[in-house]
């Protein structure tokens, strides 16, 4: 856990996080209209990291005590949503503010790529993000913006009040930070990111006894800070997101040793890796397989051959090998050949030597989920604001539209997301 850095003002907040002329910043949003801006609602975007929708749509059945959650689901819009690929943290969030797959935005998995044994430090700079995003579409609109530990915003010269560093854990802190900025700044444009759920569900499994006290902290927190924006903005669009669902765990296998195994990965007397022909990128659920030269089709084919030969013993949980036009359609990695989909119990460990497959516990995301796959992976969007139909059922939408919507009741322009908004109203 981390260490919360003093918040000695308003103005710090805003100093930590100005860095002009990012990539995110090279395509400002163009300028709305008079008219527009005159039925503009100001937005707060709050996300509660792996909360799976059956957690909302059927708290009874869960025991959960979520009033907030509940008040939100029968004053608005609900929505059951299909995430990007991969389904873990950064690639999401970072679609949730462009409307944008990762092969466009560039933030392809929680980390870049490494060819080690020990993972690299996760992608965390604004910078890093290739497309336009909801904050600069609104600063671009003259309006302020505000954040809270929101994933890969180090540093955000669009965010004019930006905290990313201190105890992201501590829910009612974070609580108090949002609602002393709404008091006191009023931004048009505010997200905020509760992780606490994410870390007891990779802990004790989803929806454990530990999951369930933690996601009703958040709620009563969520509580606070919407009451607060309502005094701040009457007339506010909130909208509740989610990331990626959960799984419980039962395996875990050390793709990476098979790897080493099969001689694509030589390791050194210390048991690093020496060379590599291919590599296995840890998302969870699955992996991404990069080969060191991707013009190597001998490689290439080897490596495919080796990989299917795993998948034809159940023991090793694989259950399909992905590749080609395919992984590209979704909007992966460029980088990634194959993606290794895991079977539901089994994650990706990351141990380069010794047995391939041993018994794990726990809750983990990152499976490789479409319209018709791992329905496990689905992510909540919840949504509420003036003229918003009240118990209204979206359906199954795709993660991609809720940047466009939230753009939409901002007002404000994001000609880069290439799926039109959400009907949130009959008129």
């Amino acid at each position: 856990m981390r260490t919360r850095r003093a918040i000695l003002s308003l103005t710090a907040l805003a100093l930590a996080g100005l860095l002009t002329g990012s990539p995110a910043e090279a395509r400002p949003a163009v300028a709305v209209t008079e008219a527009k801006a005159a039925e503009r609602h100001a937005v707060l975007l709050i996300s509660i990291d792996g909360l799976m929708p059956d957690a909302v749509l059927n708290a009874d059945s869960h025991g959960l005590g979520i009033p907030t959650l509940r008040a939100m689901l029968a004053e608005g819009g609900h929505a059951r949503v299909i995430n990007v690929n991969p389904t873990v943290t950064n690639p999401n969030h970072t679609t949730l503010v462009t409307g944008v797959p990762p092969r466009e935005h560039g933030i392809y998995n929680n980390r870049p790529f490494e060819a080690a044994a020990t993972l690299p430090k996760s992608y965390s700079l604004y910078a890093q993000i290739k497309a336009p995003t909801l904050w600069g579409a609104a600063k671009a609109a003259g309006l302020k913006t505000g954040s809270l530990f929101w994933p890969v915003t180090g540093q955000a010269g669009d965010i004019d009040f930006n905290l990313t560093d201190g105890d992201d854990e501590d829910d009612r802190k974070i609580a108090d930070d949002a609602i002393a900025l709404i008091e006191r700044e009023r931004p048009e444009l505010l997200t905020v990111h509760f992780v606490s759920l994410d870390h007891r569900q990779h802990e004790t499994g989803p929806l454990s006894t530990e999951a369930r006290a933690a996601l009703e902290r958040i709620d009563t927190a969520i509580g606070r800070v919407v009451a607060a924006q309502r005094k701040a903005h009457p007339d506010t669009v909130i909208a509740i997101v989610s990331d990626h669902g959960f799984f419980r765990v039962t395996h875990q296998m050390n793709l990476n040793a098979a790897l080493a195994e099969g001689g694509f990965i030589v390791l050194n007397a210390e048991k690093a890796v020496a060379s590599w022909r291919a590599f296995a990128w840890y998302v969870g659920g699955s992996a991404m397989i990069v080969l060191r030269d991707p013009k190597d089709a001998r490689t290439k084919a080897r490596v495919k051959a080796y990989l299917r030969g795993l998948a034809a013993d159940p023991a090793n949980g694989i259950e399909g090998i992905h590749d080609g036009g395919e992984i590209a359609s979704l909007g992966l990695s460029p980088d990634a050949a194959f993606v290794v989909a895991f079977r539901p119990g089994y994650r990706m460990g990351n141990a380069m030597t010794g047995p391939l497959v041993k018994d794990d516990t726990g809750g983990a995301h990152g499976a490789f989920s479409t319209r018709t796959l791992r329905p496990d992976m689905r992510s909540t969007f919840l949504i509420a604001g003036p003229g918003i139909a009240a118990v209204r059922d979206l359906g199954t939408i795709d993660m991609r539209r809720i940047a466009p919507t939230l753009a939409g009741e901002l007002r404000v322009d994001l000609p880069s997301a290439a799926l039109p908004p959400l009907r949130l109203r009959d008129r």
